[in-house]
């Protein structure tokens, strides 16, 4: 005897799997014009800055975080200046295009937005 199931699914799982669709949806635009900004960057050979956060920050001091895109990785800086302390770079990560996509969603959803909205300035330039 073959017994399927035939169960609605639940409320949650459906939210989960287009949540997954959207998630895939916006990781495409954002590689797609982070790789029509490499094309064009490669020629003038000069990173474009795709969004800068700052950390922490006191009356003297500043610790940012700032990504840049550089042919064909994405590179994010956390440095600190400012103040008595010289500008040292605490953290550097070197990302593909595709995994920034992937850290960038999953990190912080403001920041994907700010890279959008830069390459977007950018691209109609």
């Amino acid at each position: 005897m073959i017994k399927q199931d035939l169960s609605v699914p639940s409320e949650l799982e459906s939210f989960e799997e287009k949540q997954v669709i959207v998630e895939d949806w916006l990781m495409d635009i954002l590689v797609d014009k982070l790789r029509k900004a490499s094309t064009i960057l490669s020629s003038k050979e000069i990173p474009f800055i795709l969004y800068r956060n700052v950390i922490e920050e006191n009356d003297t001091c500043v610790q940012e975080e700032v990504a840049t895109l550089a042919d064909k990785y994405v590179v994010i800086q956390v440095f600190s200046y400012g103040g008595f302390i010289p500008s040292t770079f605490q953290r550097q990560h070197v990302f593909t295009i595709d995994r920034f996509t992937r850290v960038i969603l999953k990190k912080n959803t403001t920041l994907f937005s700010q890279c959008l909205e830069s390459l977007k300035a950018a691209l109609v330039s």
